[in-house]
């Protein structure tokens, strides 16, 4: 345990211990009752989630496994306990998460972004302003890894709580969608695939909500979709047609102006050589 007022530290001997646990965890052959039984052991302490962060974002001699199960073993404590932690943890837990979203290894990233998103949905976006700065300094970044880790993280946020996204958090001048559309939308023009399918997905999550800030950049949007209507990703490609059959659903008065175009892509999409795309094609009709 921390002394009184200091920043929590681990003891040596309980992060050995937790390291030796969760490398039992993760291997075919053990016994897991016994595993699981020494698991909810732990999670009696209640710092026992603060080891598993720091596990996670900080045991660099572990193997990738074992950061990632400690993560996930985190996220799944959180779902149900987050509420209930002393603040001073919380706000622990919370900063050693933020790093691990430029992580050069991808597992740990996408990891990193599971666990955020789980503590967005408990403590909602007003509880953590330095969220939002830490994703808009990672996609401002034109690093590839912080760029990835940020677009990974808030394209779970836009699936989980959307509507988080759009709401007025006191002390920001404006909702957090506003921040975050433009920066989407320059990302469909992004060399890396990754980011064209993360920005798309992200903001097709926003169809049946229609945030005003998507409303006023609507012509932006599809201008963008048919330029990703062509991308030689396959999963780019597809989310292009679910945007526009959810759009044709919410709002076909937008699609008017631009219906010719779209009816061409939708029929040379039926017949696209990656099954899954043709199939979500199809749904448009």
């Amino acid at each position: 345990m921390a002394g009184q007022g200091g920043i929590w530290q681990p003891n040596e001997e309980g992060l050995r211990e937790i390291c030796g646990v969760l490398e039992q965890h993760i291997s075919p052959t053990s016994d897991k009752p016994r595993i699981w039984q020494q698991l909810q052991h732990y999670s009696q302490f209640p710092d026992f989630n603060n080891y598993l962060v720091f596990i996670f974002a900080h045991a660099q001699g572990a193997s990738v496994e074992i950061r990632q199960a400690a993560g996930l073993l985190l996220k799944n404590n959180l779902l149900s306990a987050f509420k209930s932690l002393d603040p001073a943890y919380q706000h622990y837990i919370k900063s050693q998460l933020l790093p691990c979203l430029g992580e050069a290894k991808k597992d740990i990233r996408n990891t990193a972004g599971t666990v955020i998103s789980v503590i967005v949905q408990q403590g909602r976006i007003l509880g953590w302003p330095e969220l939002l700065q830490a994703l808009v300094q990672c996609l401002d970044s034109n690093d590839i890894n912080h760029m990835e880790g940020a677009l990974d993280t808030l394209s779970k946020i836009c699936e989980d709580v959307p509507h988080e996204l759009d709401s007025d958090v006191p002390g920001l001048s404006e909702r957090p969608i506003d921040v975050f559309l433009p920066r989407l939308l320059q990302l469909f023009q992004s060399p890396h695939a990754s980011l064209r399918k993360l920005s798309l997905g992200s903001i097709n999550q926003f169809i049946m909500l229609m945030p005003t800030a998507l409303f006023l950049s609507m012509d932006q949007y599809l201008q963008g979709l048919f330029v990703l209507s062509c991308d030689p990703v396959p999963e780019v490609r597809k989310l292009v047609c679910a945007a526009l059959v959810q759009l044709i659903e919410v709002n076909p008065s937008f699609l008017e102006p631009h219906l010719k175009n779209v009816i061409e892509f939708m029929l040379q999409a039926s017949k696209d050589d990656d099954d899954e795309v043709a199939l979500e094609a199809c749904e448009f009709w």
